[in-house]
Parts: structure tokens; sequence; C-alpha cells
């Protein structure tokens, strides 16, 4: 049983939240992770996902963006600037560079319409790039699943992923007819979350997909740790519960869901590492 992270800030386990990330790697690859998307927050996560690596028998790969939360930081020149200098990065990156994010909208932060237009502009920006490269993006939305969908309308767009999903059972299903991928993370196991519960129900096998946004939303039953890639499992047995599938069934569709939207081809060996016959803590 093996499963794809499709999105999982370890860069940004190390502020203080996880003491040792070559650990939380192992503990990742003996949960059955065997491939993690790592998508960037702010410009330092840039140089920063350049030079992480994973222990043999899990796949890193990376996404270069910028969050809304830090769009919200920074004035429209230095954003615009940012902006290009993204262009020129993805543009040039190398094979472990396999999405554009994690970049979207979130209105829950952005109150005025100046700071909600700001967040408008940069997120285009990205969708702009991702057209020109056919590179997916890592989505985040808050609030703003309106505005998100017109966006995503305006021009044909590659298949994305909506990151977190916490829209509605109608929003999703209208997502997935544009093409796109819905990804769950920990809010699925919080008792009562009756809207996202629903949208879990609702996507079809096919557009399905797995992540823990780590080091945050952690499950219920893991805190207070912070969250990590291991912790997949929980949500993965949650979705099983859901949809009436086993948890099997759940990590295959997923992982192979996970390899499609992402173009991960070969190297990406499943069993190319056995975790019994290795001690997690001997590396």
């Amino acid at each position: 049983m093996y499963f794809f992270d499709t999105h999982a800030h370890v860069q940004r386990s190390r502020s203080g939240r996880c003491t040792n990330v070559a650990e939380l790697f192992l503990r990742a690859r003996k949960a059955g992770i065997r491939a993690i998307l790592a998508p960037a927050v702010d410009r330092a996560d840039w140089d920063e996902l350049v030079e992480m690596t994973a222990p043999r028998g899990v796949c890193l790969y990376v996404a270069y963006g910028l969050h809304p939360y830090f769009v919200l930081k920074i004035t429209v020149s230095r954003a615009r600037d940012l902006v290009e200098e993204l262009r020129l990065r993805v543009l040039n990156a190398g094979s472990e560079m396999r999405a554009i994010g994690e970049c979207g909208l979130d209105f829950l932060r952005a109150t005025s319409s100046e700071s909600r237009a700001h967040q408008v502009e940069v997120f285009r920006a990205q969708l702009e790039l991702a057209r020109h490269t056919g590179l997916p993006l890592s989505i985040h939305c808050v609030k703003a699943h309106g505005p998100l969908v017109e966006l995503l309308r305006e021009r044909p767009t590659p298949a994305s992923v909506m990151h977190a999903f916490s829209g509605s059972a109608e929003i999703a299903r209208e997502l997935v007819g544009a093409g796109h991928y819905i990804s769950f993370a920990g809010n699925l196991c919080v008792q009562g979350a009756r809207r996202v519960v629903e949208a879990a129900r609702a996507v079809p096998d096919e557009r399905l997909l797995l992540e823990t946004d780590t080091p945050d939303q952690t499950p219920p039953a893991r805190r207070p740790a912070a969250n990590e890639p291991a912790f997949i499992v929980d949500i993965a047995a949650r979705l099983a519960e859901l949809r009436g599938a086993s948890i099997e069934e759940i990590a295959t569709l997923t992982l192979d869901n996970g390899r499609r939207v992402f173009s991960v081809e070969a190297p990406f060996a499943l069993h190319d590492f056995d975790d019994r016959d290795h001690d997690v803590t001997s590396e």
C-alpha cells in the first residue's frame, strides 16, 4: 500500500515544528509514502526546495509559486517583480518541478476590495504561466470559490489541483467537470465537517487526490503534533470510510491520479525499497 502526498510543505517543517526533517522523511517512507509534492509559499521557499533531498524510496517533487497569504504582505510593484522572477524560474527549472503553486485566493484574509484585487492579479499571472507551460497548478481557495471558478473559466487552463478542498459538493462537481482534481486533507477528519464530507463522496475516482498539507491541518487523532506526511494514512482511512472503499483502493487510485496530474513517470519504482528490511532510525 503506497501513497502520493500531493501537498506537503516539508521545507516549512524546519521552522520549529519538526526538529528533524530527515526523520520526517523516513517516517513517511515507513508509512508507505513513495512520492511527495512540496509547494512553495514565498520567494525564500524556491531556493530552499532546490536544496532539499529525500531518502531512497521517496520521490520528492516541487512546485514554485506565490501563496495568497504572502501576496498580501508585499506591494503590487514587488509582486509584479516576483511574478517575472517566477516565470524565469519555472521556465528554467529541472525535472523535479512538476507544478506551479501554491497559489490562489483567500478572501478570508483579504477583506478589502484592494487586497482582493491584488490577490487576483497575482493569481491570474500564475494562471497565465500555467497556460504557457502546460503545468498544473496547486490551488489554495478559501471563501473565494465563486471568483476562482470564474478565473478558471476565462481561458482554457491545464488540469490542476484544488488543494485541501473545503468547498461544497456542487463546486467540486463543477471543478471536476472543467477537468480539475480535488485533493482532501486533514479537515476531512474533523468531526462535523459536513460540507467537505459531502464533497469527498461526490468526486469521481479518477479525480481524487490525497495530501497532508504538512505542517498544518493535523488530523484530530494526531494532535497536538505538527502534521507530517506519515499521517496521510488517517486521511486515507477516513476517505475510504466515506466512499465505501478499502484503504488499499484509495491509496492505489490516488497514487495513480497523482502520477497522472503531475506527469510523474519513471523514475518512480514502487518496489525499489522494502521497509521491512530497514530500520527507519538507521539512516
